[in-house]
């Protein structure tokens, strides 16, 4: 079985525990943490991958690291490391906010521009997409990428929205046939 298949099945079956213990805002809270903490730090992700560290070990570790989550999560990560799954921790974490955010009516965007967002790029950006999916509301990922020289690249679910001055560019050159 895929490392994502058994991701997936760990992350159902922790946002089925959440809803069912009515904790799934706080179980959410503490999944973004594990998430952002496994992103941050490649020594924490070559601990949870190395073979040669004992399962016992790693929970040690993981238990400290992570004493201030909800007690469903450190539960949930004793488990992981039980069935000698903890590398999957960062996959289970993306699956689980995936779902989270479905499971609540969040779309998530990423937007790429050339300079920081404005307040109001940011509220009309909301506005479109909230107007385009029917969600409930929208977090926004920003990114700066001087690359596209000017406008935006906006991503949600299936869609790409590329109002780029470097994708105009890409077009105009490939009008006039220019290699």
């Amino acid at each position: 079985m895929s490392e994502t298949k058994i991701a997936n099945r760990y992350a159902e079956a922790l946002i089925q525990q959440a809803i069912t213990e009515n904790q799934l805002k706080a179980v959410a809270e503490s999944m973004t943490f594990i998430g952002s903490t496994c992103e941050q730090s490649k020594d924490l992700r070559n601990v949870l991958n190395n073979p040669i560290i004992l399962p016992s070990q790693k929970l040690s570790a993981l238990m400290q690291i992570f004493s201030s989550c909800n007690k469903l999560v450190l539960d949930f990560i004793q488990l992981i490391c039980n069935k000698n799954r903890e590398s999957l921790i960062p996959v289970i974490t993306d699956a689980f906010l995936s779902l989270y955010r479905k499971h609540e009516g969040i779309e998530k965007v990423s937007v790429q521009t050339a300079s920081p967002l404005s307040n109001d790029d940011q509220k009309h950006i909301q506005q479109y997409v909230l107007k385009a999916t029917g969600a409930k509301s929208v977090e926004i990922d920003a990114q700066i990428n001087p690359t596209i020289i000017g406008g935006m690249v906006i991503k949600f679910g299936d869609n790409l929205l590329d109002t780029s001055i470097a994708a105009k560019l890409r077009k105009l050159k490939k009008e006039l046939n220019i290699a």
